[in-house]
Protein backbone atom coordinates (compact mmCIF):
# COMPACT_ATOMS: atom_id res chain seq x y z
CA UNK A 1 0.00 0.00 0.00
CA UNK A 2 1.26 3.48 -0.85
CA UNK A 3 0.04 6.64 1.22
CA UNK A 4 -0.47 9.36 -1.34
CA UNK A 5 -1.10 13.50 -1.11
CA UNK A 6 -1.08 15.69 -4.10
CA UNK A 7 0.14 19.17 -3.76
CA UNK A 8 1.22 21.63 -6.27
CA UNK A 9 1.44 18.71 -8.64
CA UNK A 10 3.48 16.96 -6.81
CA UNK A 11 2.65 13.20 -4.62
CA UNK A 12 3.86 12.90 -1.49
CA UNK A 13 4.45 8.73 -1.32
CA UNK A 14 5.20 6.87 1.52
CA UNK A 15 7.23 3.75 1.14
CA UNK A 16 9.57 1.89 3.65
CA UNK A 17 13.58 2.40 4.43
CA UNK A 18 15.48 -0.01 6.50
CA UNK A 19 16.53 1.90 9.71
CA UNK A 20 19.51 1.47 11.64
CA UNK A 21 20.69 -2.16 11.29
CA UNK A 22 22.20 -3.27 14.49
CA UNK A 23 26.04 -4.79 14.44
CA UNK A 24 26.57 -8.48 14.08
CA UNK A 25 24.33 -10.41 16.84
CA UNK A 26 26.65 -12.72 18.79
CA UNK A 27 26.39 -15.53 21.51
CA UNK A 28 28.52 -16.27 24.39
CA UNK A 29 30.34 -18.34 22.11
CA UNK A 30 30.99 -15.39 19.31
CA UNK A 31 29.02 -17.15 16.89
CA UNK A 32 26.17 -15.16 14.73
CA UNK A 33 22.70 -15.59 16.60
CA UNK A 34 19.62 -16.10 14.14
CA UNK A 35 16.46 -15.25 15.01
CA UNK A 36 14.09 -17.30 13.65
CA UNK A 37 10.62 -15.47 14.74
CA UNK A 38 9.00 -12.81 16.13
CA UNK A 39 5.50 -12.11 18.01
CA UNK A 40 3.77 -9.45 18.96
CA UNK A 41 3.85 -9.99 23.23
CA UNK A 42 0.94 -7.18 23.44
CA UNK A 43 0.02 -3.63 22.25
CA UNK A 44 2.21 -1.66 23.33
CA UNK A 45 5.47 -2.46 21.19
CA UNK A 46 6.60 -5.69 23.42
CA UNK A 47 7.88 -8.60 20.96
CA UNK A 48 9.53 -11.72 21.58
CA UNK A 49 11.51 -13.72 19.34
CA UNK A 50 13.03 -17.29 18.69
CA UNK A 51 16.81 -18.00 18.42
CA UNK A 52 19.32 -20.37 16.68
CA UNK A 53 22.82 -20.72 15.43
CA UNK A 54 24.83 -23.02 12.72
CA UNK A 55 24.89 -25.65 15.29
CA UNK A 56 21.02 -26.59 15.67
CA UNK A 57 21.57 -29.15 18.61
CA UNK A 58 22.88 -26.26 20.48
CA UNK A 59 21.01 -24.60 23.30
CA UNK A 60 19.13 -21.78 21.96
CA UNK A 61 16.86 -19.11 23.98
CA UNK A 62 14.10 -17.18 23.57
CA UNK A 63 14.35 -13.38 24.33
CA UNK A 64 12.20 -10.35 24.80
CA UNK A 65 12.57 -6.98 23.05
CA UNK A 66 10.86 -3.37 22.71
CA UNK A 67 10.03 -2.29 18.89
CA UNK A 68 11.69 0.54 19.40
CA UNK A 69 15.57 -0.76 20.44
CA UNK A 70 15.19 -3.79 18.68
CA UNK A 71 19.11 -4.67 19.12
CA UNK A 72 18.63 -5.23 22.97
CA UNK A 73 17.69 -9.03 23.29
CA UNK A 74 16.58 -9.71 26.92
CA UNK A 75 16.68 -13.68 27.38
CA UNK A 76 13.81 -15.22 29.04
CA UNK A 77 13.96 -19.12 29.11
CA UNK A 78 16.08 -21.94 27.12
CA UNK A 79 15.59 -24.63 24.67
CA UNK A 80 18.06 -27.47 24.47
CA UNK A 81 17.86 -27.29 20.41
CA UNK A 82 17.77 -24.27 18.02
CA UNK A 83 14.26 -22.68 18.94
CA UNK A 84 12.03 -22.41 15.98
CA UNK A 85 9.25 -20.88 16.22
CA UNK A 86 6.69 -19.20 19.17
CA UNK A 87 3.73 -18.41 19.78
CA UNK A 88 1.94 -15.42 22.01
CA UNK A 89 -1.39 -16.90 24.41
CA UNK A 90 -3.92 -15.11 24.98
CA UNK A 91 -2.97 -11.23 25.96
CA UNK A 92 0.65 -12.63 26.08
CA UNK A 93 0.29 -14.24 29.85
CA UNK A 94 1.47 -17.22 28.13
CA UNK A 95 4.17 -18.26 25.58
CA UNK A 96 4.77 -21.36 23.37
CA UNK A 97 7.63 -22.69 21.75
CA UNK A 98 8.71 -25.49 19.67
CA UNK A 99 13.10 -26.55 18.76
CA UNK A 100 14.60 -28.63 16.07
CA UNK A 101 14.09 -31.49 18.41
CA UNK A 102 10.05 -31.35 18.45
CA UNK A 103 10.30 -29.91 22.20
CA UNK A 104 7.75 -27.98 23.62
CA UNK A 105 7.81 -25.28 26.04
CA UNK A 106 5.18 -23.32 27.52
CA UNK A 107 6.08 -20.11 29.52
CA UNK A 108 4.42 -18.47 32.43
CA UNK A 109 5.38 -14.87 31.43
CA UNK A 110 4.58 -13.42 34.97
CA UNK A 111 6.18 -16.24 37.30
CA UNK A 112 8.43 -16.93 34.73
CA UNK A 113 8.57 -20.05 35.22
CA UNK A 114 8.95 -22.48 32.07
CA UNK A 115 7.23 -26.30 31.52
CA UNK A 116 8.81 -28.51 28.42
CA UNK A 117 7.73 -31.78 26.97
CA UNK A 118 9.94 -33.22 25.26
CA UNK A 119 9.92 -34.10 21.89
CA UNK A 120 5.70 -33.25 22.08
CA UNK A 121 5.76 -33.01 18.24
CA UNK A 122 8.29 -35.70 17.47
CA UNK A 123 10.05 -34.12 15.35
CA UNK A 124 11.88 -30.44 13.99
CA UNK A 125 8.79 -28.22 13.41
CA UNK A 126 9.49 -25.53 11.27
CA UNK A 127 5.97 -23.56 11.58
CA UNK A 128 3.31 -23.58 14.70
CA UNK A 129 0.41 -21.44 15.24
CA UNK A 130 -2.11 -21.13 18.11
CA UNK A 131 -5.58 -22.78 17.57
CA UNK A 132 -8.48 -20.18 17.47
CA UNK A 133 -9.88 -20.78 20.68
CA UNK A 134 -6.29 -20.03 22.38
CA UNK A 135 -6.74 -23.26 24.10
CA UNK A 136 -4.69 -25.71 22.03
CA UNK A 137 -1.24 -25.44 19.38
CA UNK A 138 -1.17 -26.85 15.90
CA UNK A 139 2.40 -27.44 14.88
CA UNK A 140 3.72 -29.14 11.54
CA UNK A 141 6.66 -31.42 11.45
CA UNK A 142 9.15 -32.48 8.79
CA UNK A 143 7.80 -36.25 8.84
CA UNK A 144 4.55 -34.47 7.43
CA UNK A 145 2.14 -34.40 10.38
CA UNK A 146 0.12 -31.73 11.95
CA UNK A 147 -0.26 -32.06 15.41
CA UNK A 148 -2.51 -30.83 18.05
CA UNK A 149 -1.47 -29.76 21.66
CA UNK A 150 -4.19 -29.73 24.34
CA UNK A 151 -2.72 -26.92 26.56
CA UNK A 152 -4.83 -27.82 29.59
CA UNK A 153 -4.33 -32.00 29.31
CA UNK A 154 -0.77 -31.47 28.07
CA UNK A 155 -0.52 -33.89 25.25
CA UNK A 156 -1.44 -34.60 21.75
CA UNK A 157 -5.08 -34.42 21.44
CA UNK A 158 -5.36 -35.21 17.58
CA UNK A 159 -2.98 -35.30 14.55
CA UNK A 160 -2.93 -36.08 10.78
CA UNK A 161 -0.08 -37.21 8.24
CA UNK A 162 -0.53 -35.74 5.15
CA UNK A 163 2.07 -36.78 3.09
CA UNK A 164 6.06 -37.71 3.20
CA UNK A 165 6.93 -33.72 2.97
CA UNK A 166 7.62 -31.48 5.66
CA UNK A 167 4.99 -29.27 6.50
CA UNK A 168 6.49 -25.46 6.18
CA UNK A 169 3.32 -22.90 6.62
CA UNK A 170 -0.23 -23.25 8.97
CA UNK A 171 -2.43 -20.61 8.53
CA UNK A 172 -6.38 -20.81 10.11
CA UNK A 173 -8.99 -19.02 8.60
CA UNK A 174 -10.41 -15.85 10.17
CA UNK A 175 -13.48 -17.87 10.82
CA UNK A 176 -11.88 -20.55 12.25
CA UNK A 177 -13.06 -23.15 10.42
CA UNK A 178 -10.36 -24.22 7.97
CA UNK A 179 -7.19 -24.73 8.18
CA UNK A 180 -4.21 -24.36 5.35
CA UNK A 181 -0.61 -26.54 5.93
CA UNK A 182 2.27 -25.82 2.90
CA UNK A 183 4.57 -28.75 2.43
CA UNK A 184 8.02 -29.53 0.40
CA UNK A 185 6.26 -30.82 -2.49
CA UNK A 186 4.65 -27.65 -3.47
CA UNK A 187 1.20 -28.38 -2.10
CA UNK A 188 -1.18 -26.19 0.00
CA UNK A 189 -3.26 -28.75 2.10
CA UNK A 190 -6.68 -27.97 3.18
CA UNK A 191 -8.33 -28.96 6.52
CA UNK A 192 -11.63 -28.46 8.23
CA UNK A 193 -10.66 -27.38 11.65
CA UNK A 194 -10.83 -29.03 14.48
CA UNK A 195 -11.47 -31.97 13.09
CA UNK A 196 -8.40 -32.20 11.04
CA UNK A 197 -10.42 -33.68 8.01
CA UNK A 198 -9.38 -33.30 4.48
CA UNK A 199 -11.16 -30.35 2.82
CA UNK A 200 -8.72 -31.13 -0.72
CA UNK A 201 -5.10 -30.01 -2.02
CA UNK A 202 -3.98 -26.96 -4.16
CA UNK A 203 -1.19 -27.30 -6.18
CA UNK A 204 1.28 -24.49 -6.10
CA UNK A 205 4.12 -26.08 -8.01
CA UNK A 206 6.77 -28.65 -8.44
CA UNK A 207 9.26 -26.72 -5.77
CA UNK A 208 8.61 -26.03 -1.98
CA UNK A 209 5.82 -24.12 -0.61
CA UNK A 210 7.40 -22.20 2.07
CA UNK A 211 4.30 -20.12 3.90
CA UNK A 212 0.89 -19.33 3.65
CA UNK A 213 -1.36 -16.40 4.73
CA UNK A 214 -5.10 -16.14 4.53
CA UNK A 215 -6.60 -12.90 2.94
CA UNK A 216 -9.70 -11.34 2.04
CA UNK A 217 -11.61 -12.83 4.63
CA UNK A 218 -10.44 -15.97 4.04
CA UNK A 219 -11.69 -16.30 0.46
CA UNK A 220 -8.12 -16.37 -0.84
CA UNK A 221 -4.66 -17.48 0.36
CA UNK A 222 -1.17 -15.56 -0.50
CA UNK A 223 1.66 -18.38 -0.78
CA UNK A 224 5.22 -18.17 -1.24
CA UNK A 225 7.74 -20.55 -2.94
CA UNK A 226 10.88 -21.69 -3.20
CA UNK A 227 10.02 -21.02 -7.53
CA UNK A 228 10.47 -17.23 -6.44
CA UNK A 229 6.70 -16.51 -6.78
CA UNK A 230 4.01 -15.28 -4.52
CA UNK A 231 0.85 -16.83 -5.55
CA UNK A 232 -2.50 -16.08 -5.09
CA UNK A 233 -5.59 -18.45 -4.90
CA UNK A 234 -8.56 -19.19 -4.08
CA UNK A 235 -8.84 -20.96 -1.02
CA UNK A 236 -10.93 -23.84 -2.30
CA UNK A 237 -10.32 -27.72 -3.46
CA UNK A 238 -7.99 -28.26 -6.33
CA UNK A 239 -8.00 -24.48 -7.45
CA UNK A 240 -5.38 -22.46 -9.65
CA UNK A 241 -2.77 -20.59 -7.99
CA UNK A 242 -1.94 -17.59 -10.11
CA UNK A 243 1.85 -15.50 -9.91
CA UNK A 244 1.45 -12.63 -8.58
CA UNK A 245 4.90 -11.40 -8.38
CA UNK A 246 8.29 -13.04 -8.93
CA UNK A 247 11.23 -12.08 -6.76
CA UNK A 248 14.69 -13.47 -6.56
CA UNK A 249 15.03 -16.02 -4.50
CA UNK A 250 12.68 -18.70 -2.21
CA UNK A 251 10.00 -16.12 -0.86
CA UNK A 252 10.10 -18.15 2.74
CA UNK A 253 7.87 -15.48 4.65
CA UNK A 254 4.59 -13.18 4.40
CA UNK A 255 3.57 -10.80 6.85
CA UNK A 256 0.14 -8.95 7.06
CA UNK A 257 -0.10 -5.66 9.03
CA UNK A 258 -3.68 -4.40 10.53
CA UNK A 259 -4.12 -1.96 7.77
CA UNK A 260 -3.92 -4.93 5.03
CA UNK A 261 -0.37 -4.17 3.82
CA UNK A 262 1.17 -7.08 2.62
CA UNK A 263 5.18 -7.70 3.27
CA UNK A 264 7.21 -10.64 1.93
CA UNK A 265 10.58 -11.99 2.56
CA UNK A 266 13.40 -13.93 0.85
CA UNK A 267 15.40 -16.20 2.00
CA UNK A 268 18.96 -14.37 0.71
CA UNK A 269 17.44 -11.08 2.63
CA UNK A 270 14.95 -8.97 0.48
CA UNK A 271 12.10 -7.76 2.14
CA UNK A 272 8.96 -6.64 -1.07
CA UNK A 273 5.88 -4.82 -0.46
CA UNK A 274 3.75 -6.31 -3.55
CA UNK A 275 0.91 -3.33 -3.28
CA UNK A 276 3.82 -0.98 -4.42
CA UNK A 277 3.99 -2.70 -7.60
CA UNK A 278 6.95 -3.32 -9.91
CA UNK A 279 8.45 -0.02 -9.12
CA UNK A 280 8.18 -0.45 -5.31
CA UNK A 281 12.27 -0.74 -4.35
CA UNK A 282 12.79 -3.67 -2.34
CA UNK A 283 14.77 -3.40 1.37
CA UNK A 284 17.57 -5.62 1.82
CA UNK A 285 18.75 -6.98 4.94
CA UNK A 286 22.50 -7.50 5.54
CA UNK A 287 22.10 -11.12 5.93
CA UNK A 288 19.38 -13.76 5.36
CA UNK A 289 15.58 -12.92 6.70
CA UNK A 290 13.76 -15.69 8.62
CA UNK A 291 11.40 -14.18 10.24
CA UNK A 292 8.89 -10.99 9.57
CA UNK A 293 6.23 -9.22 12.15
CA UNK A 294 4.36 -5.84 12.03
CA UNK A 295 4.32 -3.62 15.05
CA UNK A 296 1.33 -2.05 13.75
CA UNK A 297 1.32 -0.33 10.35
CA UNK A 298 3.84 1.60 9.78
CA UNK A 299 7.32 -0.30 11.35
CA UNK A 300 7.80 -4.12 10.39
CA UNK A 301 10.75 -5.72 12.59
CA UNK A 302 12.62 -8.71 10.28
CA UNK A 303 14.76 -11.66 12.33
CA UNK A 304 18.06 -12.33 10.14
CA UNK A 305 20.71 -14.42 10.23
CA UNK A 306 23.46 -12.82 10.94
CA UNK A 307 22.58 -9.50 12.20
CA UNK A 308 19.73 -9.77 15.02
CA UNK A 309 16.51 -7.63 14.62
CA UNK A 310 16.37 -4.65 12.34
CA UNK A 311 13.79 -2.64 11.65
CA UNK A 312 12.08 -1.51 8.07
CA UNK A 313 9.89 2.05 9.46
CA UNK A 314 7.89 4.14 6.31
CA UNK A 315 9.88 7.13 4.79
CA UNK A 316 8.20 9.66 2.46
CA UNK A 317 8.97 11.46 -0.83
CA UNK A 318 7.74 13.90 -3.25
CA UNK A 319 7.41 12.33 -6.65
CA UNK A 320 5.68 14.28 -9.82
CA UNK A 321 1.82 13.54 -9.56
CA UNK A 322 1.95 12.08 -13.08
CA UNK A 323 4.43 9.59 -12.36
CA UNK A 324 2.72 8.33 -9.37
CA UNK A 325 -0.01 8.09 -10.88
CA UNK A 326 1.32 6.12 -13.38
CA UNK A 327 2.69 3.71 -10.78
CA UNK A 328 -0.79 3.13 -9.44
CA UNK A 329 -2.55 2.34 -12.64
Amino acid sequence: MRFALSLCGLMAVGMFTMLATPRQAMGDDGDATWVTSIAALDGSGQFVATTANGLLLREASVVRFEADNPSQLTPLYQHPAAVWRVVVLGDGQRLASVDYRGNLIVYDVESKQAKSHEQAFKRWCQTMIAGPDGKSLVAGNEAGEILVWDLAKEEISSSVELDEHAVTGLALSPDGSQLAATDGGGHVHLLSWPKLESIGIITIGEETAWCVAYTDEGRSLLVGSADRQLYSTPAEPDAEAKPIWKGTDWITQIAISPSGEVAIAEIGGRIRFPSAGESGEPLTAESGVWGLSWNGSAQLLVGTRKNGIVSAGRSWAWLPAEASDRDQQ
